[in-house]
């Protein structure tokens, strides 16, 4: 059975022979049927597996242009014409590949055939007896560099904007600090203390120095301190998101011995990766539970000042004020990394980096709108730019429906709770009958192939997974942890002193990693259809429940309930990573392609180098989150807080 992979030295082809005509294409592939040939029966006997398996009909040539003449030189017109199986049209995975890469339309023309014979050629002469169409992706040539655009130097422009006004803060906060009076004033309390200026203000929010211990700084107030035990969880679970990401762009690599990890997926380890997409609704839980305590805390600050019912007007404006300074503080270092993503530079890879690197690049600046307008999880799925920023655009979704259900349960009191608990039971029951009407499959699949595609036509993941309705449940058992919250310590009930409650908090450790195993049965067997009608009330509960029980955890916790387990979450290194997370989950995908794009060979997949790639990507990422978060995330938080 062919290797998946074939790749001609790359740099060998682009330095060695003559520059002037060396060139390099990258080609996909597709074994056409032949049911004679042992090698076909193989490839069509693994690829039925399609849930552990990736399509070994689909295979991945790098060719060198003058390896490929040199070894066709021999071969007669009628020799070389038997060669030729065609020009592969009707994928529509790999069309989406073509139509970003339109600028290639000349190479295909020029290098098709050629292509087409030497990839055949090399089939035939390893013994497999197998003809695959094929067509070409991109091709480089030696020589060739990138020219800047205006989007590179709409970058470069920013960069020199923030740096000077990074310098400038920073001068003036040094020039500040070495003028004041008190010399009993702490050099910490100096970068507490704003100047007077608001001109001053707006410059120090550039400060280097005052941004890094405003990372750092206690969390204020006594809910910031009962709940600060979230940054370790949002930090956790950003390494578990990274930890999945990476494997995904692995696949998305060139790999050397497939074989393993799809035997890997066939154990319980395979259905835990596959379940840890349930890591996504801990961030879903989370933002419903910090959005309903900045309400209730407005809430509260508005009614001390006026005891009279609110006005349309008034909801109005808060739901516009929660919402641009929302969409303001997320947006701008979004945009930034968008920007980022799209930068052009010399191939600093391989023969993958454009296949890998380049095809983002090329989305980013075709789609990046869809992005800032957070309708990126349903608008040119296939295209995606940033692919985990559909969360974002699920989140803001969630934010807008949970903010409007929030103010109507304020303006009626008297039925909120039936509001609520009605919204809650739509959202646990709505995802039930997608599924069911829809035939979707009960659970998300990233099957090896899938991944390897980057998601491109996968239905299960556009419209199961992505999508803002199938999570706004998960979402709303967040918003309904903070209000469970809010009332009881409004109450001032201490959960921590009812020794059945705190059972019940631990019992939730050992269920929640076996519900991670209860996608076992549907994901393992191949040879039973799972019921259409268990498998949507379980499409229905999964991460309904698991987000239900996470607010009841939340809860417990932020009660004081959990012993050591409380204490290790609210150790102060959590208070910055878990800060740093936000810049991390934007920014690591562009990490781990960039990395992994730069292989020149297929690389083995094994335990060692798979951590070696997560442990380096979520050490760039977030040392790169900090840099983005002290040089603009944290400026732009500080002048929203002005704009107050």
């Amino acid at each position: 059975m062919p290797q998946l992979y074939d790749l001609d030295d790359y740099d060998r082809c682009m330095q060695e022979f003559d520059q002037e005509t060396s060139t390099y294409c990258f080609v996909r592939a597709e074994v056409q049927p032949n049911e004679t040939v042992a090698a076909w029966q193989a490839i069509a006997e693994i690829s039925r597996f399609d849930r552990h398996h990736f399509d070994h009909r689909q295979l991945y040539f790098g060719l060198c242009l003058r390896e490929c003449e040199a070894s066709l030189a021999q071969l007669d017109a009628n020799e070389l014409k038997a060669l030729q199986a065609g020009l592969l049209t009707d994928n529509q995975k790999v069309n989406v590949y073509l139509d970003l890469f339109a600028m290639e339309a000349d190479n295909r023309e020029r290098h098709q055939r050629l292509t087409n014979i030497c990839l055949n050629w090399r089939l035939q002469q390893r013994g497999y007896g197998l003809q695959a169409k094929s067509v070409v992706e991109y091709c480089d040539e030696a020589g060739k560099s990138v020219e800047d655009d205006a989007w590179n130097f709409t970058f470069y422009t920013i960069i020199c904007a923030l740096l000077i006004l990074a310098c400038l803060g920073s001068l003036v906060d040094l020039h500040l600090k070495y003028r004041r009076h008190d010399k009993m004033l702490k050099e910490r309390d100096h970068y507490k203390t704003p100047p007077k200026s608001r001109a001053q203000q707006l410059l120090l929010t550039f400060s280097v120095a005052r941004n890094w211990y405003r990372l750092n700084q206690e969390p204020s107030g006594k809910i910031g301190r009962e709940l600060r035990f979230l940054d370790c969880f949002k930090f956790f679970a950003m390494f578990m998101v990274i930890f999945a990401h990476t494997n995904w762009v692995i696949y998305e690599s060139a790999i050397s011995n497939p074989q393993d990890p799809e035997r890997l997926l066939h154990t319980a380890a395979g259905t835990l990766l596959v379940s840890g997409s349930l890591i996504t609704v801990t961030f879903f839980v989370i933002s419903g539970l910090l959005l309903t305590i900045n309400w209730l805390a407005v809430v509260r600050s508005m009614q001390s000042k006026s005891k009279k019912v609110w006005s349309f007007g008034q909801y109005f404006l808060l739901f516009v004020k929660f919402n641009v300074f929302r969409y303001i503080r997320l947006t701008v270092p979004y945009a930034f990394v968008l920007l980022v993503s799209g930068v052009y530079f010399d191939n600093a890879g391989g023969p993958l980096w454009r296949h890998i690197y380049e095809r983002e690049q090329l989305s980013c600046r075709r789609n990046w709108w869809v992005n800032l307008l957070y309708i990126n999880n349903f608008v040119h799925t296939d295209e995606r730019c940033l692919l985990q920023g559909w969360y974002l655009a699920a989140d803001t979704h969630s934010f807008v429906l949970s903010l409007v259900v929030l103010m109507l349960g304020h303006r009626f009191a008297q039925w909120s709770k039936h509001l609520y608990s009605g919204v809650l039971a739509v959202f646990m029951i709505l995802p039930a009958v997608i599924t069911y009407v829809a035939d979707y499959y009960p659970i998300f699949i990233p099957s090896p192939q899938t991944q390897k595609d980057s998601f491109i036509g996968d239905r299960q993941f556009t419209e199961f997974y992505t999508s803002s309705h199938m999570n706004f449940g998960a979402y709303f058992c967040g918003v309904l942890a903070a209000l469970v919250y809010d009332e009881l310590s409004s109450r001032q009930y201490k959960l921590r002193e009812l020794r059945s409650f705190q059972i019940f908090w631990f019992s939730l450790i050992p269920v929640g990693i076996l519900w991670l195993f209860s996608a076992h049965p549907i994901f393992q067997h191949y040879y039973v259809a799972p019921s259409a009608i268990w498998g949507a009330i379980y499409a229905g509960v999964q991460r309904n429940l698991w987000a239900f029980g996470l607010g009841i955890f939340i809860i417990g916790m932020a009660s004081k309930v959990g012993w050591i387990f409380r204490k290790f979450a609210c150790l102060p290194i959590f208070r910055i990573l878990g800060r740093l997370t936000y810049g991390a989950f934007i920014i690591h995908l562009l990490v781990a392609r960039i990395v992994l794009a730069t292989v020149r060979d297929p690389i083995y997949f094994g335990t060692g180098m798979m951590f070696a790639f997560i442990f380096f990507t979520v050490t760039v990422s977030y040392l790169c989150s900090l840099v983005l978060a002290i040089f603009l995330e944290l400026p732009v938080s500080s002048c929203l807080k002005l704009m107050r």
